[in-house]
């Protein structure tokens, strides 16, 4: 949510912040910066007052088409253009600061906002300023928080790093930084994927089994900035000449300093609801040989698990819905969650647990899909989130805010005296 304020409250007293979400990025509409007169991004610097002083923070302005898709160049995000109602200014929740008392804002800026980002659940607030500058332009902050190298099909960011086969859109390795409380170790040996639907089309029944391996990628953009690394690929699966392409389409992956996000359209043509007669659905991650003595819980297992699948006598779940798991050690601590509609929910559709031991892997079933009930694309999504200490109970609840309880966001114009020169 937000608002642009022409002559809004100005900001005369100084209030301290409150907000506390760690890993949420901040993402505001360009719609929301129209107001400005100038429209080009790189005039721009993005501030936030820390222990009484203006310093500047991570940010980027990232372009979208009228599409609503990434627009990719050569310059990458160190390349300014001139912003229009599509694009986005991004920056991290955790870097905002104290509200802005009177003397603070350099004399050589000539526009400047105040960006409130509010929490709806505890009422936390944090400010940041967008300052712009016609000439004399301050440098930016020195801070990256992610990139992705297409060399080595790598992600790296301040709490992990993340590995991906070679043309293909499939992890085969997560490491959790010291600074986020890991030990570099390579945690996961493989995200796998396993679809198997059974179809009657007049009086055939053709049941085809597809693998991660089954998907045809084109990686077609990668964009690096300070505070997001973004990467987009084409996939499609073929299901032979009865059916059309599915799912298909574009899927982007946005990387974070803490987290990052994958999501993706399924797509489910009026033929193919019709002739679905049973549908398998399963994502895992294998976890490496060397971490099996981490821990596993979810939602609806909420005593700590190994990968024998028992503890103490205790029955694993496997069929309830749940959104979320954790796995913990030594190595780090991450958090998975898998967003599906509303609508299958009410359907009843399942998000069953995975969990085994041979070889260890944790991860997702999809329960229940013949239920589907009308053609259509469908949005899911799935975030990972790096906690940067052993899980203990609650923790979930700062990443699913991300998903669940979205920031609200109000743009100001600001009137306070500049600082003397």
């Amino acid at each position: 949510m937000a608002l642009f304020s022409a002559g809004a409250n100005p900001a005369s007293a100084q209030d301290t912040k409150t907000l506390t979400r760690l890993h949420d990025p901040v993402i505001v509409k360009t719609a929301l910066l129209m107001g400005l007169p100038a429209k080009d991004t790189l005039g721009y610097r993005l501030y936030s007052i820390q222990r009484g002083q203006l310093s500047p923070i991570p940010f980027q302005f990232d372009e979208r088409n009228s599409a609503d898709d990434i627009v990719f160049s050569n310059a990458g995000a160190s390349g300014g253009f001139r912003f229009d109602e599509n694009d986005e200014l991004v920056f991290m929740a955790k870097d905002t600061g104290d509200r802005m008392a009177a003397g603070l804002l350099p004399a050589s800026h000539d526009t400047a906002v105040e960006i409130e980002v509010a929490d709806s659940v505890d009422g936390g607030r944090g400010w940041a300023y967008l300052l712009h500058f016609s000439e004399h332009i301050p440098p930016l902050s020195p801070v990256t928080y992610a990139t992705f190298d297409a060399e080595t099909n790598q992600a790296r960011a301040l709490y992990y790093t993340v590995d991906y086969y070679h043309g293909r859109n499939f992890s085969t390795g997560l490491r959790i930084t010291p600074v986020a409380g890991g030990t570099g170790e390579n945690i996961l040996d493989r995200m796998k994927l396993r679809v198997h639907p059974t179809f009657s089309v007049l009086l055939t029944t053709w049941s085809p089994l597809f693998t991660e391996e089954d998907f045809s990628v084109r990686i077609d953009g990668i964009r690096n900035g300070p505070v997001r690394a973004i990467r987009r690929v084409r996939q499609w699966l073929d299901l032979g000449q009865f059916f059309p392409d599915m799912p298909g389409g574009t899927a982007y992956t946005y990387y974070y300093f803490s987290s990052f996000v994958t999501p993706s359209t399924f797509s489910a043509p009026w033929l193919v609801v019709k002739a679905l007669r049973s549908f398998e659905f399963t994502t895992e991650n294998e976890i490496h040989g060397s971490t099996i003595e981490m821990t596993y819980r979810d939602a609806v297992n909420p005593r700590n698990l190994t990968f024998s699948g028992k503890k103490n006598g205790t029955e694993v779940v496997t069929s309830k819905d749940h959104e979320w798991y954790v796995v913990s050690g030594k190595q780090g601590t991450y958090l998975q969650a898998f967003v599906i509609p509303e609508q299958w929910k009410d359907w009843g559709i399942v998000r069953g647990t995975v969990i085994r031991s041979e070889p260890p892997a944790t991860g997702y079933s999809l329960l229940n899909m013949t239920n589907l009930r009308e053609p259509g694309d469908y949005k899911m999504n799935l975030i990972s989130v790096i906690l940067p200490r052993p899980y203990q109970t609650g923790d979930e609840a700062q990443s699913l805010a991300m998903l669940q309880r979205p920031l609200q966001v109000e743009v100001k114009t600001v009137r306070i005296p500049a600082m003397e020169k």
